[in-house]
């Protein structure tokens, strides 16, 4: 046994302060709830604040911790400088929200790029830079985005929104590279299927559904509660020394081919 190291506590955030926006919902709502099993002092935000109040009070009632609930549309710069400007200390930030205007190349509109780009590329930017900043001084902090496997691969329809998530593991790398002098650590997580209600429009069809339940290698559609584990780590010490690094949880997408399945 290593006596230096308490290996029991490694995903302990006992008096850390953390951050969830999207928390109305999926994934980050499970979130939420991990993150206040592992004891950590929640601020729950999300632009669904009915929703989020009810989380907050739900999760108080089981823990012991600091659980508050905060609106925010992170599409105005403004609402996100409120945010983080309501807690003395941030340890760790988690970023979840995003759209998809599922349309081909040629039908696109200015409209639906820049619905897409605001808030999935513009909107995070301006929540990682402003979370960065308010950690740099303390010299910690974990800051969590969240990318997808369109970042990696495509498919017909998914131009912008894919752009958005490839965009958004660069700037983690490049935060990750610029502020890992001060103890601060940013990475992205990509997702697979996840039954959120992004997907919901995929699930209700039952061709899409199929092809979506049959290319990860699980051969499954995941449950936004399974993105939660990964999220503790890299808000944890467990990944201290994690940083500028895609964490996938997709189900072996992207590492599984899928086209058909022989039998050698």
């Amino acid at each position: 046994m290593n006596d230096e190291y308490n290996y029991n506590k490694l995903f302990d955030l006992t008096g850390k302060t953390i951050i969830v926006i999207g928390a109305a919902n999926g994934i980050g709502m499970e979130s939420s709830k991990a993150i206040a099993a592992h004891n950590a002092n929640l601020i729950c935000a999300d632009i669904n604040f009915d929703k989020t109040k009810l989380l907050a009070t739900k999760l108080s009632d089981l823990y012991d911790s600091k659980i508050i609930s905060h609106q925010i549309d992170i599409t105005d710069r403004n609402q996100i400088v409120d945010l983080i400007n309501s807690v003395d200390t941030l340890d760790g930030i988690v970023c979840t929200p995003s759209i998809n205007v599922r349309k081909l190349i040629k039908d696109y509109t200015e409209s639906d790029f820049d619905k897409v780009l605001n808030l999935n590329l513009k909107s995070t930017f301006n929540v990682l830079q402003l979370a960065a900043n308010k950690m740099i001084p303390n010299n910690k902090g974990s800051i969590i985005a969240f990318s997808s496997i369109r970042g990696t691969v495509v498919e017909p329809g998914q131009s912008v929104y894919a752009a958005s998530k490839a965009a958004t593991e660069k700037i983690i790398n490049t935060l990750a590279s610029e502020i890992g002098e001060y103890n601060v650590r940013a990475n992205t997580i990509s997702p697979g299927p996840v039954k959120t209600d992004l997907t919901n429009q995929l699930r209700s069809d039952k061709k899409w559904n199929n092809a979506y339940t049959n290319k990860p290698a699980l051969k499954r559609w995941a449950e936004p509660y399974e993105l939660a584990g990964g999220i503790v780590y890299l808000l944890s010490d467990a990944s201290s020394y994690v940083t500028g690094s895609n964490l996938r949880i997709d189900g072996g997408w992207t590492s599984h081919d899928g086209r058909f399945d022989p039998k050698i």
